[in-house]
């Protein structure tokens, strides 16, 4: 009886540890999946940032986008009355009209003379370069 008794305390002893291994393995699992899922949080937060600086950053283009559509409209209406305006002094004023359609003078012109500009490099460099005004009448001071 005693054999047996030592026998069962034996295999629950056993079991016992058997358990506490499995325990302690599971802990240790769980432990990882903690730090695992910490990581995530740091990451998914990160990401969420970015997505609302992104956010942000699209509202206030399309903000700036709708604005210059606007005044685009604004300036295409203007352009428009102006050229409106002049058309109607052009029918009322021969004066006018024989001074609007003549062409522009030689010196004006040349004044308006530049070489193809392919980007803003060659703008920078055309305007660093010395050019003077080109010859023509001069005007006296009286």
């Amino acid at each position: 009886m005693m054999r047996t008794l030592a026998a069962i305390a034996l295999v629950l002893i056993a079991a016992l540890g058997v358990q506490s291994w499995r325990l302690s393995n599971a802990h240790n699992k769980i432990d990882e999946q903690v730090k695992d899922l910490a990581a995530q949080g740091k990451k998914l937060s990160a990401k969420n940032g970015q997505l609302i600086a992104l956010n942000i950053l699209t509202q206030t283009s399309s903000r700036a986008q709708t604005q210059l559509y606007a005044a685009a409209e604004q300036n295409g209406t203007l352009l428009r009355d102006r050229q409106r305006t002049i058309e109607e002094l052009k029918r009322e004023n021969d004066e006018l009209r024989r001074w609007a359609d003549a062409p522009l003078p030689d010196p004006v012109i040349r004044l308006r003379q530049r070489p193809p500009l392919t980007g803003g490099q060659s703008y920078r460099e055309w305007l660093s370069a010395n050019h003077p005004v080109p010859p023509g009448r001069s005007r006296t001071a009286p």
